[in-house]
């Protein structure tokens, strides 16, 4: 076992060079604008020119997207900020057989903790800033703080950052991931990364028990090693939140670029509304859908009349502000899946980092050889104690 581990670590320290030359071009073309436009918005269209996706976030050839409906689309070409998409699947909404049930925590347990944070903290309301953006003190954070504040209420431990991350540019990503290394250090249950996307009124607004609300949408990066678990967590919430408030979740939109989701496989990118929908109806909305958490995270300490515990591990809605019904569980994840996929990846980049850096096959054979008759070898060695 210890050398498998040390064959693991070899190939890592090889394919870094390989990481950095060959994901570093996509990497900078996925943030060169903060990974969205900042002025406009993309447009996905299906075969029949139904619109099915509006969103500023970049839109990439590959990318997919679920509705509300549950319908899985596929980005199949982009032109300029106009794309196209073909329905692939309809999704199940029910949990697999071999479903993971959340379970109530024993009474005498402490709250689970959820941290916040915004990578974009200059994201504002139109209508209450009148401006989409106030760098040092976007409103997207007082949204944050309505989130915080009902979560705390139905008894979680919450820690919300606001810490600022501008400008809007193209390392607000790699700033706002300090960030979330820091929160992560005390072991949250979940980790959200509250946004305001960029997009027509209509794309997002919407009336929940005779109140003006705003649609919610999930993000899940595609160059992230969790994906897989992140996108059934993904869908366990947006599952729960069906269920209770339907139509709140807008769609889940599987995205190039990684989002710092590498970080944790329940950290979630959470686009509430657009700059066009007024700050009290975002506020609303995320006070529903922390309504919605003991559903999918398990109830904090004071649930507060949202959830409970039933015999069967699920969870029963018991009061509220409830527009669905029945019980809910979510579905399976599979990490050993994405540490197979890391793998995979390691490997394969250790092999196209050679061929690269020696400009044929021949050479990298000869190279590959070297190294595991010499460099290889003696990592493997045992390593001689340093005399005194």
């Amino acid at each position: 076992m210890c050398y498998l581990l040390r064959i693991i670590l070899m190939l890592l320290a090889l394919s870094l060079g390989t990481l950095s030359a060959l994901a570093a071009p996509a990497e900078l073309a996925e943030a060169a604008d903060g990974g969205e436009l900042l002025s406009g918005y993309y447009t996905v269209i299906d075969d029949k020119g139904v619109v099915i996706l509006q969103t500023g976030h970049e839109v990439r050839q590959g990318d997919e997207y679920i509705g509300e409906d549950d319908v899985l689309y596929e980005i199949t070409a982009v032109e300029g900020t106009l794309a196209h998409c073909r329905a692939i699947e309809q999704l199940t909404s029910q949990a697999p057989d071999n479903a993971i049930f959340v379970q109530a925590p024993a009474p005498d347990a402490p709250a689970p903790k959820i941290a916040i944070y915004h990578s974009h903290t200059d994201e504002s309301y139109i209508p209450n800033d009148g401006t989409p953006t106030q760098r040092g003190k976007g409103s997207i954070m007082l949204v944050g703080s309505a989130f915080e504040r009902r979560l705390t209420e139905l008894g979680y431990q919450v820690e919300h950052s606001k810490t600022l991350h501008d400008p809007h540019d193209a390392n607000a990503y790699h700033r706002s991931r300090r960030t979330a290394m820091k929160l992560l250090q005390s072991q949250p249950a979940a980790i959200f990364d509250l946004h305001r996307d960029s997009a027509p009124l209509k794309a997002y607004s919407t009336t929940i028990n005779g109140k003006p609300a705003t649609r919610l949408l999930l993000v899940v990066g595609r160059q992230n090693q969790n994906r897989k678990t992140t996108l059934d967590y993904a869908r366990s919430i947006k599952r729960a939140t069906d269920a209770k408030y339907r139509g709140l979740i807008r769609g889940i939109f599987i995205a190039h670029g990684n989002y710092n989701q590498d970080l944790s496989p329940r950290s979630l990118l959470v686009e509430v509304g657009t700059q066009y929908n007024s700050r009290e109806a975002a506020e609303r909305s995320i006070t529903l859908f922390a309504n919605v958490v003991p559903f999918f995270l398990g109830p904090g300490n004071n649930s507060g009349g949202v959830a409970q515990a039933s015999p069967a591990g699920t969870y029963t809605d018991t009061g509220g502000d409830n527009t669905g019904g029945g019980s809910y569980a979510p579905i399976d994840t599979a990490p050993g899946y994405d540490m197979l996929g890391l793998l995979l990846a390691v490997v394969g980049g250790a092999i196209a980092f050679l061929f690269l850096s020696t400009g044929s096959w021949q050479e990298a054979k000869r190279k590959l050889k070297n190294f595991v008759k010499y460099e290889f070898v003696n990592f493997l060695s045992p390593r001689k104690k340093r005399k005194e």
